[in-house]
């Protein structure tokens, strides 16, 4: 299976209801969080098709970007990530 990073900024305080949005579409994936608005999701769907499942959340003034992952990759997290990227990645 292949991994996809999502990484998004919702801007204004109205986008709770697009945070529960975004909770809603990531629970579909096995996922995990590397940051706090940084997810890699393990996935063989074009980042193409996440982002149209993610988009009727954001505003115009918020940001999202989907990134297939490759397994170029180099990180410092802790061992939980590490096992989730080298499973999935």
């Amino acid at each position: 299976m292949a991994a996809r990073l999502i990484t998004y900024h919702l801007e204004t305080d109205s986008s709770t209801t697009g945070f529960e949005g975004f909770a809603r579409v990531l629970q579909e994936y096995d996922f995990i969080q590397l940051s706090e608005t940084v997810f890699a999701v393990a996935t063989d769907e074009y980042p193409k098709d996440i982002y149209a499942k993610l988009e009727p959340f954001i505003d115009q003034d918020d940001s999202l970007v989907v990134i297939a992952l490759s397994r170029f990759y180099m990180a410092h997290h802790n061992k939980r990530v590490l096992e989730w990227l080298e499973t999935n990645v």
